[in-house]
């Protein structure tokens, strides 16, 4: 094995695994943090995100396949729970007859939530470079999740 060639490199699939890692551990998740209420699982939620992203960005600066994984793991339980847990807090606000507008309204912003940023990071893979763009979009992650924390910690202290 050279240098730069690296084991993932050589086991069909192993990269592409990757990409299962997150969606898998967010289900996982979502079933598991019921017990807590929904704004506490928010609250650990947006941490995970948090810390998931920096450990992905870790992975991402060091080439190191298994920080994506591990990274991808925490992001994903912090996506699952801030996920479960916005619709466990948000759900039993409106009418029996207005969650099917409610739902397909969260599920419109999450698809767009996931799609404008592709692709954006396309446009700006050939001008910054594949590594300089998802370190980008961490960044702005990072951003986002703060302000999260900060809002829903303000949340959480008034009760």
């Amino acid at each position: 094995m050279s240098r730069t060639e690296s084991r993932h490199d050589r086991i069909p699939g192993l990269n592409g695994a990757t990409a299962f890692v997150e969606p898998a551990a967010a289900a996982v998740a979502g079933l598991f943090l019921g017990r807590l209420t929904s704004r506490r699982t928010v609250f650990v939620g947006g941490a995970g995100v948090l810390l998931g992203t920096v450990v992905i960005e870790a992975g991402v600066a060091t080439g190191m396949l298994s920080l994506l994984w591990v990274g991808g793991v925490i992001g994903g339980v912090g996506f699952g729970a801030s996920f479960s847990g916005a619709i466990r807090t948000i759900a039993p606000l409106v009418q029996p007859h207005q969650r099917a507008g409610l739902f397909a309204s969260i599920y419109l912003v999450a698809y767009l939530s996931f799609g404008v940023p592709a692709i954006i990071a396309g446009l700006l893979i050939a001008p910054v470079g594949l590594q300089g763009t998802v370190l980008g979009y961490g960044v702005a992650i990072l951003v986002a999740a703060t302000l999260g924390l900060v809002a829903q910690y303000r949340v959480n202290a008034r009760g």
